[in-house]
């Protein structure tokens, strides 16, 4: 059975059963110590609610979406699936 729960923007590796810090064990896996839960992390539009994706240059990290660009990081949704 798949968990998903949508969490915005600021809220990122928090576990979104337990709300507890998450810890990071790989680019987009997370392990939540407190419930013994792992997740994958996904990227979400906030304007189409489609899957966006993660770009890092020159010590910035920015997100974008096929259809609607750029995404601000302080919108982007992450959503994290039950592994």
């Amino acid at each position: 059975m798949t968990n998903q729960k949508m969490i915005a923007g600021g809220q990122e590796g928090i576990c979104p059963k337990c709300h507890n810090k998450m810890s990071i064990v790989a680019p987009q896996h997370y392990d939540c110590p407190h419930c013994q839960q792992h997740y994958l992390e996904q990227y979400i539009c906030p304007i189409c609610q489609q899957s966006a994706q993660m770009v890092k240059g020159c010590g910035a990290i920015n997100y974008i979406c096929p259809t609607d660009g750029l995404i601000s990081s302080s919108k982007v949704i992450f959503q994290y699936l039950s592994e």
